[in-house]
C-alpha cells in the first residue's frame, strides 16, 4: 500500500512537472472581450439559449470546473 501510494505521488510530481505552465498564458481573458458563442438549455423549458442573444446586454460568465 506504501509503495502504490508513493508510486502515485511519484506519477503526479512528474506530471506537474512535465505540464507546460504557460497554457494558462494562451486564455487570458479581459473585461470588455467578446467571448466565444456557446448554446445552453434555459430552465424553463429547455430550449436552446445562445450567448449572442445578450449581446448589448451585461453578462457575468463564471467558468469553473469539478474533477
Amino acid at each position: 500500500m506504501l509503495k502504490r501510494a508513493c508510486l502515485i505521488a511519484f506519477a503526479a510530481a512528474i506530471l506537474c512537472c512535465v505540464t507546460p505552465r504557460d497554457s494558462r498564458a494562451e486564455y487570458a481573458p479581459q473585461v470588455g472581450q467578446r467571448h466565444d458563442d456557446f448554446l445552453l438549455p434555459s430552465l424553463a423549458d429547455w430550449e436552446p439559449i445562445a450567448l449572442s442573444q445578450f449581446r448589448g446586454r451585461k453578462v457575468l460568465l463564471i467558468h469553473f470546473a469539478s474533477w
